[in-house]
């Protein structure tokens, strides 16, 4: 009898364990797990659109070459290399000593013809009336008239000369003739400067900036169909060469008057605002160019979309702020939203930021945040 009871102690001590682990257990399930803290954030609309990418080339709208038109020393230059200077800005300064004489030179002429021709005046009217009372003969009357007439022509040439002189000397300041960015003087103070010295430095006009890009013909009549509809339907944006898009979009200014015969594009211009000075001439970037069609799409934040081997999917909060996956089709990237073309509805709310914290099914803690913030349109 002891050893048929002994027998059964392992099997009683393995019931007992069993019983311990299923009161546990059931301990456990009785206590939930806490909800993790997550960003969520309304879904948006935005405008259906179609994009289309190419490459442009950022270029100047206008540009100036300056030369001296004079000669002289030149004694000051007015600006850095570098600088944004502005239209009527003294840029350079030459020696205007000659020019200023030569002014009175030609001012003291002009005062001389003025006496000249009063005199001449007086002595033609004069000769005509004793020629009109018969008391003087026709041939001092045609001698006093043709020196009127040449004192007039003798002061008009000192006016004109004056005005020559005036502008060589006004032409002693090279002004700014726009507002851009200077470059390199080629000639500092010291120099001496004449007409044939070439070019002192050149000024580009950044701001705005054109760019230019090849669209396809193809792509022009299916998206667009005519240069009216391009500029008045289009949305125009960037992407820099570090990967971000340009925060301000562009206005489609015209098209080139012919397509290219090798590739049947047409070269479109755009034109673009520039104050910080991001965009160089010169530089290549991408166009990303849509159309506006007047609905609306969804849109989320990009960080709220993720993708396995199937689909791409996100993690909507749903009553009693459970977390349900749902899969959705993506449409184009735009002002730093991501829209969707189905799967999900304006206005319901996604999670953003700690989705590796989200069991699909289970509660959620949610943050919520505006997605206009994701581009800096919201505060």
């Amino acid at each position: 009898m002891p050893n048929r009871f002994f027998r059964f102690i392992p099997i009683l001590i393995a019931c007992m364990g069993i019983s311990a682990y299923a009161a546990h257990a059931a301990e456990m399930d009785g206590m939930s797990m806490p909800a993790p803290f997550v960003a969520v954030a309304r879904a948006t609309v935005t405008d259906a659109v179609d994009v289309k990418r190419y490459t442009g080339h950022i270029s100047t709208t206008s540009s100036v070459d300056l030369v001296a038109r004079v000669s002289g020393e030149l004694l000051r230059v007015g600006f850095e290399e570098g600088d944004i200077v502005t239209e009527g800005q003294i840029l350079y300064e030459l020696d205007d000593t000659r020019y200023q004489a030569e002014v009175k030179n030609v001012e003291a002429r002009i005062a001389e013809s003025e006496a000249k021709l009063t005199y001449a005046r007086q002595r033609h009217d004069r000769a005509k009336n004793l020629f009109d009372s018969r008391a003087d003969t026709r041939e001092a009357y045609d001698s006093a008239e043709s020196e009127f007439k040449a004192s007039q022509a003798a002061l008009l040439a000192a006016e004109a000369q004056l005005i020559a002189v005036r502008d060589d000397l006004e032409n002693t300041r090279i002004i700014a003739p726009l507002t851009g960015k200077i470059g390199v003087t080629n000639y500092t103070r010291g120099n001496y400067l004449t007409p044939n010295s070439g070019i002192i430095a050149t000024i580009v006009q950044v701001d705005p900036l054109r760019v230019s890009f090849a669209m396809s013909n193809k792509d022009y009549l299916s998206l667009f169909g005519s240069e009216e509809e391009l500029k008045a339907r289009s949305r125009i944006q960037l992407r820099l060469a570090d990967d971000s898009v340009y925060e301000y979009e562009g206005r489609v200014k015209f098209l080139d008057n012919q397509a290219s015969q090798k590739t049947d594009a047409i070269r479109v211009f755009a034109e673009f605002d520039n104050p910080d000075g991001k965009l160089v001439p010169g530089s290549a970037v991408t166009v990303l160019l849509a159309r506006r069609n007047g609905g609306t799409n969804t849109a989320v934040m990009p960080s709220a979309v993720m993708h396995d081997a199937g689909s791409a999917y996100v993690y909507v909060m749903g009553e009693d702020n459970q977390a349900q996956r749902r899969e959705v089709t993506l449409g184009f990237a735009t002002g730093g939203l991501q829209t969707i073309v189905s799967g999900l509805e304006p206005g319901e709310f996604v999670v953003v930021d700690g989705t590796h914290k989200v069991v699909p099914g289970s509660p959620i803690e949610p943050d919520y945040v505006d997605a206009a913030l994701a581009d800096g349109r919201g505060e």
